[in-house]
């Protein structure tokens, strides 16, 4: 992946100019690897289209503001793609995983 960025807590200034660069490139693609506090609030750029979510989350309202990154209008984009990941060989895990589903069809997703 030649524009891979990583945003997470406890970055330096130097990691966060570098981190900024990449995503300041006009319309190349990328992948960013980020935590949930990190990138869940204020973070906006309108080509993104899929999102991997790979931790527990339950409320819908932090649902919400997850996938809403997708839906910013830019040109070329015609579909958002979210892969969820769940363990349901963990009890809890497995309740969470399930009112995020709930979560989902409330926004108005197609699931899979």
């Amino acid at each position: 992946m030649k524009n891979l960025v990583v945003l997470r807590g406890g970055m330096s200034a130097k990691d966060r100019k570098t981190a900024n660069t990449v995503l300041n490139v006009p319309d190349d693609e990328r992948l960013i690897l980020a935590t949930g506090r990190y990138i869940g609030e204020g973070f906006d750029d309108a080509r993104l289209d899929t999102l991997f979510l790979t931790m527990p989350i339950a409320w819908k309202g932090t649902l919400a503001q997850y996938v809403g990154r997708l839906h910013s209008q830019h040109d070329g984009k015609k579909d958002v793609l979210v892969v969820d990941y769940v363990d349901n060989t963990v009890p809890v895990l497995a309740r969470m995983g399930a009112k995020r589903r709930a979560g989902y069809r409330a926004l108005g997703y197609v699931l899979e």
